[in-house]
């Protein structure tokens, strides 16, 4: 079976024309000679149907497998074999069955019609209820036809989620969220039990789209507190998603978290502190910790995370930094709420012998890059916005982006970062907007072009996409093996020039992009949560442009102060710590080259930080045996553990009864079973 379509439909128009032509002999030859050549003005083409269309099927939860059976009852003919793309939150090519990776809580028709438009199809089907959580179809319409073919949401409610923490005291009012998606406006029952016990149940009307309720109770004395959580509807739907649970720990004694630093574990262990061993996932509320020690990036926490953990402090917590490859200035902290509150800067803006930089960014502007809310490009142009904030007067700054193959563009070309080329860098950047698809090969070639003509001691490339890169072809996912970006980035390398990438989203080209980051000698970052990118940004602008990481084996200078034990040993040598700036309001323990900060303390709001710049696992060399060190840091996690008393009552009106809620803390810890008086109007009650 072929099909018949035309480049130029609308020179048919031009057909009826030829009834008009003078009658006389040969009439008749005449009209249809200039008939066949107006139809061959309207250049048609003929080709199988199989080989021109692409079948979009929508396989996100509002759909659920609808799409499926409705092309399936389309009947195809056997020889008709289209190209077919499941999408959701992401599209990708597959024959028969939804892939696994697939994000299928959101639904995004804009990047299913991008891949039809770059696989090189005629024609597109789209089979979809048109619900869309992300992008905007109408702004990515292709320039083919898109037939659509509407399939009918699913009705449902499901409970999607028990939000707790993960750990509380004995006494504490806890709050859990059950939160509770409806695709229309219906009331349900909420059932929670804790344990064996029913707590009081909820009545609650729910609109289409997710719906949070708080749910409030009491730790006892156990070890865990096990919630469950189901609901009854009217609504005929389907009740396999009706109930979740969830465990909550019981700590009766505070512990030290300690984040992705065993050492420093195992020196406050032996020290008598009760650690717990964690990750970035322990960082919820509340934070029930006597001190969290952090070795990690900031791009394992969320913004949430980071502004909890700067809360955590101010309202009386304590946290030390300590030193590592993803920590201070390697771990994109400057800028963040936790560095605001650390004794020390990750910048060194006080440093002036500084090589010159040459630095291009090799920015996605494709269609996706419109999504979010924030955008992830806004986002993208605020870290590029810090980037030029950063550089030096000498520094050589330029900004490229790209789209489909013809759509590369120079924003500005590298160019000094003076006073006034940073004005007209912020304006160009401010006005970048997005089209197309994503075609990285031209963009970076160019990119390295320029930085190979330009003279630098610090030549490097930052690139940033959302996308699966559709260099080298025409077919989704397969074609962009052609272009080898391994090699062009070594050869950079051996140039002189360094390449570094950015993933943005659940979409992006993980594997390529971290394997040109690998071979151009750069760094790789993935932005799961796309508001960490303008720190991730700035982060690399340092690393790149800065000495972070000094590299000499010298002994370090102990100074006088309270938490310093008297008649204290020299220190031993290390060999390597993170270099930054002491804040005025800190107070510096140890000191390194040029007075830097090795370990520093200061107080924020009711709470207290360390820093500790050196890396217990790796760079501390013959320091891990100076024997003054374990009891100097037990001493200063100790300082960082003291909280003052707190009080917060919680009022609820029900009627014409207050209930009041008290949590009272000293050291730390819950105060239980005590007497309240309560005065109204002057009389206690």
């Amino acid at each position: 079976m072929f099909g018949l379509s035309f480049s130029e439909p609308l020179m048919l128009l031009l057909v009826p024309l030829v009834i008009f032509l003078p009658k006389g002999r040969w009439w008749w030859l005449r009209s249809l000679a200039l008939a066949l050549f107006i139809v061959a003005l309207s250049q048609p083409e003929f080709g199988r149907p199989s080989q021109n269309v692409a079948v979009l099927i929508d396989a996100s939860d509002s759909v659920g497998d609808g799409a499926q059976r409705a092309l399936v009852d389309l009947a195809l003919e056997p020889d008709i074999r289209p190209q077919r793309y499941y999408f959701a939150a992401d599209a990708s090519e597959a024959q028969n069955e939804v892939p696994d990776f697939l994000d299928t809580s959101q639904s995004d028709l804009a990047r299913a019609l991008q891949v039809a438009a770059a696989s090189g199809a005629k024609r597109a089907l789209l089979i979809s209820d048109g619900a869309e959580s992300l992008g905007s179809a109408e702004r990515a319409l292709p320039d083919i036809p898109v037939d659509t073919l509407y399939v009918p949401s699913q009705q449902n409610v499901r409970l999607v989620d028990i939000i707790t923490p993960d750990e509380v005291s004995p006494g504490e009012t806890v709050e859990a969220i059950a939160v509770v998606e409806s695709d229309v406006a219906t009331s349900i029952t909420l059932q929670p039990r804790l344990g064996d016990t029913q707590l009081e149940t909820q009545t609650q009307e729910l609109q289409p789209g997710r719906n949070a309720f708080t749910l409030r109770f009491q730790a006892g004395e156990v070890d865990a507190l096990d919630l469950a959580v189901g609901f009854e509807t009217e609504l005929e739907q389907p009740t396999n998603d009706d109930q979740k649970s969830k465990s909550i720990a019981v700590e009766g004694r505070s512990s030290v978290l300690v984040i992705n630093d065993e050492s420093m574990a195992n020196l406050l262990s032996a020290q008598g502190f009760e650690v717990r061993r964690g990750s970035a996932e322990d960082v919820s509320s509340p934070l029930n910790y006597s001190a969290i020690v952090l070795r990690e990036s900031a791009g394992a926490f969320t913004t949430g995370q980071l502004d909890l953990l700067q809360d955590y402090v101010r309202n009386g917590g304590g946290l030390m930094m300590t030193g590592g490859p993803d920590s201070f200035g390697f771990g994109a902290w400057y800028r963040t709420p936790v560095e605001e509150i650390l004794p020390v800067n990750t910048d060194l803006r006080t440093e002036v012998e500084l090589p010159l930089v040459a630095l291009v960014i090799v920015l996605d502007r494709s269609q996706s890059m419109s999504t979010g809310n924030p955008s992830k490009l806004d986002l993208a142009k605020e870290g590029a916005l810090s980037v030029v904030d950063l550089a030096y007067q000498d520094d050589l700054l330029g900004m490229i982006v790209f789209s489909d193959a013809n759509s590369t563009e120079w924003i500005f070309e590298p160019r000094p970062a003076t006073d006034q080329g940073k004005r007209e860098m912020l304006e160009s950047i401010l006005n970048i907007q997005t089209q197309g698809g994503t075609v990285l090969e031209p963009a970076y070639r160019q990119a390295l072009e320029s930085l190979g003509n330009t003279e630098a001691a610090i030549k490097h490339v930052i690139i940033l996409s959302d996308g699966k890169l559709y260099d080298g072809g025409s077919a989704f996912g397969g074609g962009a093996q052609d272009v080898n970006f391994d090699a062009i980035a070594q050869e950079a390398q051996a140039a002189g020039i360094t390449t570094s990438t950015i993933a943005i989203g659940q979409g992006a080209d993980f594997e390529r992009l971290d394997n040109i980051a690998t071979s151009g000698g750069g760094r790789y970052y993935e932005a799961l949560d796309v508001s960490t990118l303008p720190q991730i940004f700035t982060n690399e602008a340092l690393t790149a442009t800065r000495s972070l990481l000094r590299e000499e084996t010298f002994r370090p200078e102990l100074r006088a102060h309270p938490l310093v034990p008297e008649n204290a040993a020299a220190p031993l040598a290390l060999n390597a710590y993170i270099a930054t700036t002491s804040k005025p309001d800190s107070e510096t323990l140890l000191t390194g080259l040029q007075g830097e900060p090795i370990l520093a303390v200061t107080r924020q709001g009711l709470g207290r930080t360390a820093a500790f710049t050196t890396d217990l696992n790796g760079w501390a060399g013959d320091l891990n045996n100076w024997q003054t060190l374990p009891g100097l840091l037990g001493t200063v996690l100790r300082w960082l553990q003291a909280r003052p008393a707190s009080y917060a009552a919680n009022v609820e009106r029900e009627g014409s009864q207050l209930h009041v809620v008290v949590d009272a803390v000293e050291d730390g810890q819950y105060i239980n079973d005590k007497e309240l008086s309560v005065r109204v109007g002057g009389v206690s009650q």
